[in-house]
């Protein structure tokens, strides 16, 4: 397999993934999520699939290879391919779950601003837990 056949393997790969977001919607989104990974603004990110999938990919396109081509021909492009297709597939899924988490953040942000403007108390984020009885919170921590 060449090197035009490795690519379309691995482009293959891309445009048969499947998502609830389309597949140009997740492109877009890979920079902006390894951005809000690396600044800590992704609660529940997957770190190691991020890192592992851009660590992949860069690996991919350094001069470093473990298996190099020189000594090895085609062969020596297998490894290349293989962590190409898993990089892409581990950033494509990240991103399909940092597009959940934002569209999850954008509606519940939306609702919000929608209680605040009809005069709805709208829930603080320090707010103690447990029951409400007559205007006394039995807290159950």
């Amino acid at each position: 397999m060449g090197v035009v056949g490795g690519a379309s393997a691995v482009a293959g790969a891309v445009r048969s993934s499947r998502g609830r977001h389309p597949l140009g919607q997740r492109l877009a989104a890979v920079i902006p999520m390894i951005r809000d990974t690396v600044r800590g603004r992704w609660p529940g990110a997957p770190r190691l699939r991020v890192f592992g999938g851009l660590a992949g990919l860069l690996y991919v396109v350094s001069p470093v290879d473990f298996m190099p081509e020189a000594l090895l021909g085609p062969f020596g492009l297998g490894d290349d391919i293989a962590l190409a297709a898993v990089a892409v597939a581990a950033l494509l899924s990240s991103a399909e779950d940092w597009l959940d988490a934002r569209d999850a953040r954008d509606a519940r942000d939306a609702r919000d601003a929608r209680d605040a403007r009809d005069g709805a108390e709208v829930p603080s984020q320090g707010a103690p837990s447990g029951d409400v009885i007559q205007g006394v919170v039995i807290d159950r921590a």
